[in-house]
């Protein structure tokens, strides 16, 4: 398997049990309890740009963003099912969302604390907050219902 046996499409409407076939393969199960499911499916819907992988007709990969197209763009999900990473399908979602939102002021992104992620997302341009020093800022989160001690 390479990365030229994989198509990219924009667009949001994508069948529900794909969706969760693929959040499924990277352990996102928060996303396709059987409460969630719909919800999910609303989500990607109510992005502003989402750009998808296939090996055929089989969903591997998907970006999705938020935006006000001015002054922030959210990289709220990025994911590759584990049989089809480290082929370059994550780097390509991902250049596919920076391009679209080159004008936009701001680009982020949360994400979990492992190495990989950090490497990946540096490789792209993206830097921790922790981090600035010329531009320094800080990111709060809150996620209600969690204790996020």
């Amino acid at each position: 398997m390479d990365i030229h046996s994989i198509t990219f499409r924009t667009g949001s409407d994508i069948p529900l049990e794909q969706l969760v076939d693929l959040y499924n393969s990277v352990n996102w199960l928060a996303y396709t309890t059987d409460d969630q499911k719909p919800r999910l499916q609303d989500a990607i819907r109510n992005s502003t740009h989402v750009v998808t992988a296939w090996n055929g007709e089989t969903l591997v990969g998907l970006a999705r963003c938020i935006s006000d197209e001015v002054s922030i763009c959210y990289l709220q999900d990025i994911l590759i099912h584990p049989g089809y990473q480290r082929l370059g399908i994550g780097r390509k979602l991902l250049a596919n969302c920076l391009e679209r939102f080159a004008h936009v002021r701001m680009q982020v992104l949360i994400t979990d604390d492992e190495e990989r992620q950090k490497m990946f997302y540096e490789s792209m341009g993206y830097r921790n907050t922790k981090d600035l020093k010329k531009f320094p800022l800080n990111a709060y989160v809150k996620m209600p219902g969690r204790e996020l001690g």
